[in-house]
């Protein structure tokens, strides 16, 4: 299981989120539809970097692990 942190791009909250699978070969392309636990939105977030689809390069995203 891996955690990772995305900027709400409705609210501009940091949001965590849990990805159950661990599956690293995902393509760049590959889109996941999350819903957001601060705007309760879908948000299409990105499998590999964690960045909302559409964020541009300076907003802050992280992924990392426990």
């Amino acid at each position: 299981m891996a955690n990772f942190l995305f900027t709400c791009p409705s609210t501009n909250l940091n949001v965590q989120h849990w990805r159950d699978d661990g599956d690293e070969d995902v393509s760049d392309n590959e889109y996941e539809a999350i819903t957001c636990k601060a705007c309760a939105r879908l948000h299409l977030i990105n499998r590999k970097t964690g960045k909302v689809l559409g964020q541009v390069d300076g907003a802050a995203s992280t992924t990392g692990s426990r």
